[in-house]
């Protein structure tokens, strides 16, 4: 696999995505690489308080620029599913990734579409 520091500088997202990759990628096949990788950053997510204002059970869509670089890093298989539309869905920004990069991101109040 490639740098993958140097894949997150590149799509512009947080560096402490890297290590979540790189735990992934001990993941047998691209699926389940790219399933563990986001079920890990859904959990610093809920961790960070990013969407509970909004519901208690968020469903997170990704800025394109993850999802690029969940692309970038595991190619194999990609489906291009749709994303879902009710009332639990918060849009997750790259302003809100970067805002995880600070302990004081559970007080952060974060950008919702």
């Amino acid at each position: 696999m490639e740098n993958v520091a140097r894949l997150c500088q590149q799509y512009g997202i947080p560096l402490w995505v890297a290590p979540v990759l790189e735990q992934a990628a001990t993941m047998r096949c691209d699926k389940s690489r790219r399933h563990k990788a986001y079920r890990l950053i859904r959990r610093r997510l809920w961790e960070g308080r990013i969407g509970l204002e909004k519901t208690k059970y968020p469903t997170y869509i990704y800025p394109k620029e993850l999802k690029n670089l969940m692309r970038s890093a595991f190619p194999a298989g990609v489906c291009d599913y749709p994303d879902p539309d009710h009332s639990q869905v918060v849009h997750v920004t790259l302003e809100d990734l970067h805002l995880l990069d600070h302990p004081e991101a559970g007080n952060a109040q974060p950008c919702l579409q």
